[in-house]
């Protein structure tokens, strides 16, 4: 983890800042004679999370979400964010719930990023890009409502597709930054949920979105694909939650199928913290 990411970051017991520790294989908390030491795993990343990191997204569904979006079918997405990023300035930013790391390895190549998830399989599949592809993103698993991340530290947060923890999002913000959350558009996966199920219908969108900071601007991206392969159209059913609550029966409609077009579709909203 390059020194301006770890400086992004700060002890989950102590909140001191963290430095690095035993020839950059620990960081340890600042000034203090007493040291909190957390070891950086062989992958690279930071476990602040203690006893309660592991949860999340388990190592099947990160390789499964790895195979469809290393496809590229959210290509258009992460560049539209990336640019949106670009024309906003960011600096330093948080990806919170960045699971197995397909946006935020992207991010990093103009800013200083770190990605926090508390699925340990996620946070390691994410280092290994990181660490293969010299990214310089930094992950730490942590859960998103208690971030291991100094007050005012960050120029922008991003939320794709995760837990909206508000707060906490607020309080690492400098004033005057920037929360990015993206949601299903109402026309989502439609032509998955027209293979799985004789009534269809249009996503409600998120319930979760922030209140206590300003909307900006909203935008709406929106593009069709078609998944050619039984195996990438199983990865893409397992990503979505209608993977949890379709019967054997309407799930063979869907794997049974060697190709899939269906529109992606996407909500963009850009909020700012006031000062």
């Amino acid at each position: 983890m390059k020194s301006s990411v770890l400086e992004l970051l700060h002890c989950p017991i102590c909140h001191a800042g963290l430095e690095l520790a035993n020839e950059g294989k620990s960081c340890q908390c600042k000034g203090f004679n007493k040291k909190h030491c957390f070891d950086f795993s062989k992958s690279g990343y930071l476990n602040l999370a203690g006893p309660h990191g592991g949860a999340g997204d388990q190592k099947d569904a990160i390789r499964a979400r790895s195979l469809f979006l290393n496809a590229g079918y959210y290509q258009p997405l992460a560049d539209h964010l990336s640019g949106k990023l670009d024309l906003l300035g960011v600096k330093s930013l948080l990806d919170a719930g960045c699971g197995e790391g397909y946006y935020t390895n992207r991010f990093a190549l103009q800013r200083d990023v770190v990605g926090v998830d508390l699925s340990k399989d996620g946070i390691d599949a994410a280092a290994k890009v990181s660490k293969s592809n010299q990214t310089g993103a930094g992950f730490v698993i942590a859960s998103l409502f208690s971030l291991p991340i100094p007050d005012g530290t960050m120029d922008a947060v991003i939320n794709i597709f995760a837990p909206c923890a508000e707060d906490e999002f607020l309080r690492v913000l400098k004033p005057g930054g920037y929360g990015i959350v993206v949601a299903a558009g109402e026309e989502h996966l439609i032509g998955l949920k027209e293979k799985l199920y004789e009534n269809t219908y249009l996503n409600r969108g998120r319930a979760d979105l922030p209140r206590k900071m300003k909307l900006i601007a909203k935008d709406r991206l929106q593009y069709s694909v078609t998944v050619s392969s039984a195996e990438q159209i199983a990865a893409l059913f397992s990503m979505t939650p209608y993977y949890w609550r379709t019967s054997e029966e309407d799930r063979g409609k869907l794997l049974g199928l060697d190709s899939l077009t269906t529109d992606l579709d996407f909500d963009i909203y850009l909020f700012r913290k006031d000062n």
